[in-house]
Parts: structure tokens; sequence; C-alpha cells
């Protein structure tokens, strides 16, 4: 080949290269910037209805995580889209279609309302969109029809109660209770929890009633306890909502403090409640995965961040926002801002670990936390209703069973 046809050759191979190397540019530059888009994240909560104070403590545990992170994660912006679902099945399936199909959102945080969460379940299985449920609680949701794409960082109905059946026999001595829940799906499968773990440690259930969601007249259901006082050891009430608040002074006006013992759900005396309750939840007991006063450092942490930004003091529910959210941002991070990834993505939320208010937080094989109980006494703490922790049950997971 001559000189002239050498560099000429190798002028075009210079040239083509260089084509070549601006292209790869391009697309490399194109991918980085489709990969620093925002990262669009639905928050489904009730902010209306029997569950609003339930959905506004855990918008505000989401929003100050985010908060804490200058709503961005690993180099991209963090873009929360917040939606209502008003405590209503058909508004929050709705709510969830438009996360969905009109926002594109990579994720769902949420819901609260068990029956909310059992009607998008099909959804975003379909759909293959993650959904981190922050408290909804019905069973089936992470046993029989658990779904990759379904991980709950709070508990199901039953879990927290399955330990309390032996608790209850074992520690306390009562043997005959009235157990009084709320009657929805997740009312009625947390009764059924504790009722089967009292009885196979020997208890009975002398009387079971169940009020409706938000109801307010306690009357009829206070009167029939006052009934059968004389045969019963205590009473166990899983309440929330309003009705617990009107259940809990009831308690007091109808006569039975100080002569019934009563064993409540956690949210039955939720420290947002106590200015209504008052003195009359003083010595209530109850178990819950949280406390206010738990004495941790992440705990006081973020409980003096919810005072500070809120302007009241925390509730459980400010934690099971707060850990959802935070599922979600250690797995972003983990997989580095890529959840277009979705099978990294998956994998990353399936494997997340860290400290939570409540304590240690992992998910167990079905994507369902595994959780301490901790026994609680309302007592006053400077002045000030507080849940003190008595006692601890660690590790207690979605199919628990107390140890031989």
């Amino acid at each position: 080949m001559s000189s002239g046809l050498r560099r000429f050759a190798c002028t075009v191979g210079i040239v083509l290269s260089c084509l070549c190397l601006g292209v790869g540019l391009l697309a490399s530059a194109a991918a980085e910037g489709q990969s620093r888009e925002p990262i669009k994240i639905g928050l489904l909560t009730p902010l209306k209805g029997a569950l609003a104070q339930n959905g506004t403590d855990v918008s505000e545990g989401v929003r100050l995580y985010f908060s804490e992170q200058k709503s961005e994660l690993a180099g991209r912006k963090i873009d929360l889209i917040i939606e209502d679902t008003a405590s209503d099945v058909n508004t929050g399936l709705t709510k969830a279609r438009k996360l969905i199909e009109r926002d594109q959102v990579k994720v769902i945080i949420g819901p609260v309302h068990s029956g909310v969460a059992m009607a998008i379940r099909n959804l975003v299985d379909d759909r293959k969109i993650p959904l981190v449920i922050t408290q909804a609680t019905a069973n089936a949701l992470t046993q029989e029809k658990a779904s990759p794409y379904i991980f709950r960082p709070s508990f199901t109905s039953a879990q927290m109660h399955l330990p309390l059946g032996p608790y209850m026999v074992k520690k306390l001595g009562w043997k005959r209770v009235a157990v009084l829940a709320l009657d929805y799906v997740a009312g009625r499968e947390q009764a059924d929890g504790f009722i089967k773990s009292f009885k196979e440690a020997g208890g009975t259930v002398a009387l079971e009633l169940y009020p409706n969601l938000g109801a307010t007249d306690m009357a009829p259901y206070l009167t029939r306890i006052r009934s059968e006082a004389e045969k019963l050891d205590a009473v166990v009430a899983l309440l929330w909502s309003p009705t617990a608040i009107h259940f809990v002074k009831g308690y007091q006006d109808f006569g039975l403090k100080g002569k019934l013992p009563l064993f409540a759900h956690g949210a039955t005396v939720d420290e947002s409640f106590f200015p209504s309750e008052g003195d009359a939840a003083l010595g209530i007991l109850s178990h819950l995965f949280w406390s206010r006063v738990l004495d941790t450092p992440e705990n006081k942490r973020v409980s003096k961040l919810i005072q500070q930004q809120y302007n009241r003091p925390m509730a459980n529910n400010h934690d099971l926002g707060y850990t959802a959210a935070k599922v979600v941002g250690e797995a972003v991070k983990a997989v580095k801002g890529n959840v277009e990834d979705q099978a990294k993505f998956l994998q990353a939320l399936r494997q997340v670990r860290f400290e939570a208010p409540r304590g240690p937080f992992r998910f167990d094989d079905k994507q369902n936390a595994v959780i301490n109980v901790y026994i609680r006494r309302v007592e006053k703490v400077n002045g000030q209703l507080e849940n003190v922790v008595i006692d601890t049950i660690p590790d207690v997971d979605q199919f628990w069973k107390p140890k031989m």
C-alpha cells in the first residue's frame, strides 16, 4: 500500500473511532440522564374518615424520613405523590390506579386500611409495582395472597396477639375474659388471633363483642360487660379509631375501671388519643410493637424530630410511616438509585436491615416484618401520660408459636 493510501486509511480509522466514541458518549449521557430523573413514589393513606388520625400520623412519618434525606436518594430526587384514600375501599382503589397509570410511580407506600390493601392487591401484582404497606394488617397479604411485590413492614392482624394468650394465662393468671374488637377485616382477624392463642393456652373467652369501625356509642357494649363482670378475670379491647377513645372513657364512667382489669391493643391507648382519654387511660395494660418511651437512641432521635417538625409528640403510626419510608430508602440506596432494574430493587427490599424507632428491623421470608411485642402500662411520666414498657416478647413473626 502506498504512503498516501496508508494515510487515507489511517484518517478514516480515526474518524470512525471518533464517531463511535461520540455515539457511545451520547448513549451514556442519555442513560445517565434517564437514571437521574426523579423517582416517583406514591403514598396511599387516609387523611379523612375513621382512620384519618392513623393516616395523618403515617403521612408525617413518611414525610419526615424523606425530609431527612432532603428529598434525594442515591443522587436522584424523590417526587412523593400523596393520595387520600378517605378510609374507603373504592376511593383507595381509584387512587392506586391513578398513581400507577397516570403518575407512573416506581413504588407505592401504604395503605392503612386492610380493605383497601386487599382491593389493590391484584392491581399491584399484575402491574408489578412494589407495595410497601404502612399498616394494613390483613393476614392474607403475606400468607395465602402473598406476592413478590408486596412488603409489609408493620405486622399481620394476628401477629401481635399470638403471644398474648400464653402471656395472660401463664404470667397474669387470667383464665376467663371478654373480647371487644372492631367489626371489619382487621378487627375480626386480630380477635381471631388472640382468641386462638388464649384458648390454646387454656383460657376461656366468655363474651365476644364487635362494634363497627368508628362507632362512638359504647353504652350497649359496656352495659353487657358490666353485667358479666363478676364472671370475668379481665377485658381485652382490640380497638382503634375514635371508638377507642369512647370505650376508654366509658370504661371509667361505667365503674369498671379499677374493678375489672383492662388489657388493650396498643392502638386503644395511642399517644395521639391521650389528650382525649385523659386519666381514664391510667393503669391500662397494652401490647404493641413500639412505645414513645422505649429507651433506644433511634427512638429518642426520631421522637425529638417529630416533636420539632409537627409540634406534637410521636405516636406509633409515626413509626409505621417512618419505617416504611426507610425500607424504600435503604433499598434505593442499595441499588445506587437504579430502581429501573426491578429484580435488583426487589431483592434489595427483601434484604433491608436497620435500627428503627421500634427496634431491630428485618423481613421474614414472606416479606412481613419480624417484631418485638412490648407489654406496656399507662403511667404518668413527668406529668405526662406514657405507655411504659414493663415486659418484652422478642422476635415475633407472623407464624409465632410458644416455645415448648
